[in-house]
């Protein structure tokens, strides 16, 4: 008998964990339209500026393919867990540096300052600046303003200059703790019903 049961529990578990991985992978491209359109909605939709280098709709590819490239379902063992994306996790390296710049808020008001210009008013090429193709991120200083009058140009402000951070990924976080109890529960169901349908009238 003892031997009968672990073999129950044991399809029981397998098929549980099925299910959760088949509701899983539904989930994940729930997750990755839900953190999209927080990034649209965030960043996207408020750039009034579309000279603007730093407008977030400039980065939206590249975004996405970041946010798809994302491992969501972690497997240890028998367990199953959903993981979704933070400013730590995900992988801002490359032109992306300019959105977690964004993200994590800007103190203060910068503008977008090329190399050439960069180097008429600082005398050398940028270092250690947020670099947003050939374009750099400089805070808006007296200096900065007298190079605009020696120039005769006015430098396009960053649309998201003293602005708090934002919260595209907690969208995310959010959908999941929401969403959590109902995906196990239904996968339990699913599980329940094919583990009667398969031991239905068995001879055990």
């Amino acid at each position: 008998m003892a031997k009968l049961f672990k073999k129950l529990s044991g399809d029981m578990n397998k098929l549980v964990k099925e299910r959760l991985s088949k509701k899983f992978d539904v989930v994940v491209e729930e997750i990755k339209e839900v953190i999209i359109a927080a990034y649209d909605d965030q960043l996207v939709d408020v750039v009034v500026d579309r000279k603007s280098k730093t407008n977030p709709n400039l980065y939206r590819e590249e975004f996405i393919e970041r946010v798809n490239e994302f491992e969501y379902v972690e497997k240890l063992g028998e367990s199953l867990s959903i993981k979704v994306p933070d400013m730590e996790t995900f992988d801002f390296s490359g032109r992306l540096k300019v959105i977690k710049t964004i993200t994590e808020g800007m103190a203060g008001i910068y503008v977008e300052v090329n190399e050439e210009d960069y180097k008429a008013v600082f005398g050398k090429r940028p270092l250690n600046q947020d670099q947003l193709d050939e374009y750099v991120l400089v805070r808006y200083t007296s200096k900065i303003r007298k190079a605009e009058m020696d120039l005769g140009k006015k430098f396009v402000r960053c649309p998201f200059s003293n602005t708090p951070p934002s919260r595209i990924f907690e969208e995310g976080e959010r959908f999941v703790d929401e969403n959590m109890s109902r995906w196990i529960e239904e996968a339990l169901e699913e599980a329940q019903k094919e583990f009667v349908t398969k031991y239905r009238g068995a001879k055990l």
